[in-house]
């Protein structure tokens, strides 16, 4: 245990814990320890959509990706979930979504951009052979 002269009991209690905890939970873990750790969330929890409810929940997204409440519920309802998953979910998904958006924009504009640049250059190039004759 690490001694800093005269610790407030709270930080001394704290310390306390996080000594404990380490003891009871190493910083480093032997390899199985991960592999049970992904197994473990690898399996179907309570948590997990399954594979017949995200197709469902997909194809309404691409209906609408604004959520209302009625639809929350009658969509929760339907796949035997609870309205905060299904609202998690269309939030999870309404990101995915955006980032896609952006890099497909992001694509659209690089690829104009290029094609800008280079008859730019194109266009510089003439401008040099003409001004030499």
């Amino acid at each position: 245990m690490l001694f800093v002269g005269n610790l407030n009991p709270i930080v001394q209690g704290s310390m306390m814990n996080m000594e404990e905890s380490s003891k009871r939970r190493p910083f480093y873990c032997s390899p199985d320890d991960l592999l049970y750790d992904y197994d473990y969330y690898d399996e179907q929890t309570p948590d997990n959509l399954t594979h017949e409810q995200v197709p469902l929940l997909e194809k309404s997204f691409e209906t609408e990706n604004k959520l209302e409440p009625e639809r929350k519920t009658q969509l929760a309802k339907m796949l035997g979930l609870q309205p905060r998953q299904v609202s998690i979910w269309f939030q999870n998904r309404h990101a995915r979504w955006k980032t896609k958006q952006l890099e497909r924009d992001f694509n659209l504009l690089k690829s104009s951009y290029d094609q800008l640049l280079s008859n730019y250059d194109s266009i510089l190039k003439d401008n040099h052979l003409l001004r030499s004759y």
